[in-house]
């Protein structure tokens, strides 16, 4: 049954969590060579340049007027009205009942605002949108969504076959790092703030299942002794985009 349903709305999916701005911490390359075509702020990377440089290069943008997730789970702690962004010429077979068409600076603005109320950003290839809102072929449709911990469609990831969960995956150039010494086992990472909940309390300490982690940040972002952290390659961002081009041509028309 996984398999049909894999088949009809999973299939080559290829969906990246990025770590929320401000949690990362800067890692060496070592031994890496990619083609740096991307400007980046020398020293200092942030996982949502990803968006801005792929919205920019779009020439389709459409918001939804609502989040589907939180609206349908009746969301009490995060916004129902910012709502998923879609890239691609797919986007012109949206019905305009469920959200807008908007420019690239509308688009950005968008994405700033969701960064504000505390959501995370998924973007890649999601099959699942381009069959419930029939936009045609999935290379033709990019997704980016903003996600609550409460209410997100991917919370269930640990529950799933893994030749589905395996689509959702944590930003290229990124790992989680966690240092027991700082840790303090007052269980703030663990009561609500994973998604996935990857994090358990074990002998007064948290434990962090990577292969469940996303590395969405927010754990080391409310993590007041710094025990864990989000180590990120200067090389993220452009690593990233290389992994989004393969998927949908945003420029196409």
């Amino acid at each position: 049954m996984s398999k049909i349903v894999d088949k009809l709305l999973f299939e080559g999916d290829d969906i990246q969590v990025l770590p929320r701005d401000g949690t990362t911490m800067n890692l060496s390359i070592k031994d890496i060579q990619i083609d740096k075509d991307i400007p980046v702020t020398p020293n200092v990377v942030f996982p949502s340049e990803v968006l801005r440089e792929v919205i920019k290069r779009s020439n389709y943008h459409f918001i939804m007027n609502f989040c589907i997730c939180r609206v349908s789970s009746d969301c009490k702690d995060y916004p129902h009205e910012l709502g998923c962004l879609f890239l691609g010429r797919g986007t012109q077979k949206i019905s305009t009942k469920l959200g807008r068409v908007v420019s690239a600076n509308e688009a950005i603005e968008h994405i700033e605002k969701c960064n504000k109320a505390g959501l995370v950003h998924i973007i890649g290839r999601n099959k699942i949108d381009s069959v419930w809102l029939n936009t045609g072929p999935k290379e033709d449709l990019l997704s980016i969504c903003s996600c609550c911990p409460c209410c997100c469609l991917w919370k269930m990831t640990p529950d799933l076959p893994e030749n589905i969960s395996g689509g959702l995956t944590s930003m290229m150039g990124v790992e989680i790092n966690f240092d027991s010494k700082l840790c303090s086992g007052c269980g703030k990472c663990a009561l609500g703030s994973c998604f996935v909940n990857a994090i358990t309390l074990k002998d007064g300490k948290a434990v962090i299942d990577k292969k469940n982690c996303r590395i969405c940040g927010r754990c080391a972002e409310i993590c007041e002794n710094k025990a864990i952290t989000v180590l990120i390659t200067s090389d993220a961002v452009v690593r990233s985009i290389e992994r989004i081009d393969k998927l949908v041509d945003v420029k196409s028309e």
